[in-house]
């Protein structure tokens, strides 16, 4: 069988994988990605990217891949949804952000890694992955049928069932949630500028209820949860909400795991590397992994390239890409997977309660693991979360 030779393999199309082959191209290394899908962006997703994630992945808002106009604000419920918590972006010195069609937000990305010479293979999949004689040989199935690929490194940015990581990598203690999705038309949203995200033990068990607006009453309206099946919780959300939804009409599906136990120990090896959903690299209280996947795949690129240019792809060598993106964000993922664990404990009641004590500032600050320390001191005043939640967060 003919061997085709790359200098760095990168495997799985998503925003990770993506920034990682631009990045490698851009410095004259011959890269190439397999994704195994049809096109970008099939995998369910909130589809919800702030602007410093527009800046990350070195793109210009466009209409072209933007679904809705600016969001600046987000609404969280609580069981007792008149306690509701405004969160506005301006007040609490973030930027705003937009609502994206993911697949042209992919696309372009796609087009901007061909536009710097990476050659890119569809309806690739990446079955088998071995080391031999110093390097990595790769078994793809297309529609061409099986190919065979050699590369010097490999970028596994493969997602939660990742071949790399399952080749290569330990992922003990690498946890997921179940996520499923509804695109709706001729939803009732009051405002299109505004995010609105619901909790509570009865609504999403071990996670939340999100309805993120696309403008002209469509929306993407989703369920996280654990422990509960999440079809059965979501339907039963939008039979409740019919000021929202009762003219309202599903069309489409998707369902998907996401990880939310943290980022893995280990992230490179001799000529290897793991970026995105694959490393755990998704902030495990929200979610949200486009920014810190796009973040790992600019770090992991960079170094990559460097690394070969130099002739040196050893695992010291490669430990700069996660000590890089470590700086800042490895404290955000770990501090967030320990709000993580103590928000889940607590009771319908005990999150109403929380309601009253925090404000927008508290609840980004806790969901995103920016200042823990903070907001345990302030639940210090509160007997009922002094032992059970504050100490623990600081």
């Amino acid at each position: 069988m003919k061997i085709a030779s790359y200098d760095i393999l990168v495997i799985g199309g998503g925003p990770a994988g993506l920034m990682a082959a631009r990045k490698t191209s851009q410095k004259g290394v011959k890269t190439l990605l397999v994704e195994k899908e049809k096109q970008f962006g099939l995998k369910v997703c909130g589809e919800a990217a702030s602007t410093a994630t527009l800046t990350q992945a070195e793109l210009f808002p466009s209409e072209s891949f933007i679904c809705s106009r600016e969001i600046n604000r987000v609404l969280v419920y609580p069981p007792q949804e008149e306690k509701k918590v405004e969160i506005y972006a301006g007040g609490i010195g973030y930027s705003g952000g937009y609502i994206l069609n993911k697949m042209a937000f992919l696309e372009e990305m796609g087009r901007l890694a061909l536009q710097e010479g990476t050659e890119i293979w569809m309806v690739a999949v990446a079955n088998q992955l071995v080391r031999h004689d110093g390097l990595f040989r790769c078994t793809i199935g297309t529609a061409e049928g099986v190919q065979l690929v050699e590369a010097k490194l490999v970028i596994g940015c493969d997602g939660m069932n990742s071949l790399v990581a399952r080749s290569f990598f330990n992922r003990e203690g690498y946890r997921r949630i179940s996520c499923l999705q509804y695109e709706m038309a001729n939803c009732h949203l009051a405002d299109p500028t505004r995010l609105e995200i619901f909790i509570g033990n009865n609504v999403a068990p071990g996670g939340y209820v999100w309805i993120f607006p696309k403008g002209e009453g469509l929306a993407n309206v989703g369920i996280g949860t654990q422990g509960a099946p999440a079809r059965k919780c979501l339907d039963k959300f939008i039979e409740t909400h019919p000021q929202r939804f009762q003219k309202a009409r599903v069309l489409s599906m998707g369902a998907a795991p996401v990880p939310i136990g943290g980022q893995i120990e280990e992230l490179v090896q001799d000529g290897l590397m793991l970026c995105g959903d694959a490393a755990g690299q998704v902030i495990p209280l929200t979610g949200a992994g486009i920014h810190s996947a796009i973040a790992a795949g600019r770090i992991a690129g960079q170094v990559a390239a460097e690394a070969l240019i130099e002739g040196n792809i050893s695992r010291e060598k490669l430990s700069a890409y996660p000590e890089q993106f470590n700086e800042t964000w490895g404290k955000r993922i770990t501090d967030s997977l320990k709000a993580q664990q103590l928000i889940v404990k607590l009771s319908d009641q005990e999150l109403n309660q929380l309601a009253d004590i925090f404000t927008g500032q508290d609840i980004v600050d806790l969901a995103n693991g920016f200042n823990l320390a903070r907001v345990g001191i302030k639940l210090l005043k509160y007997p009922t979360f002094a032992a059970k939640v504050a100490r623990a967060l600081l």
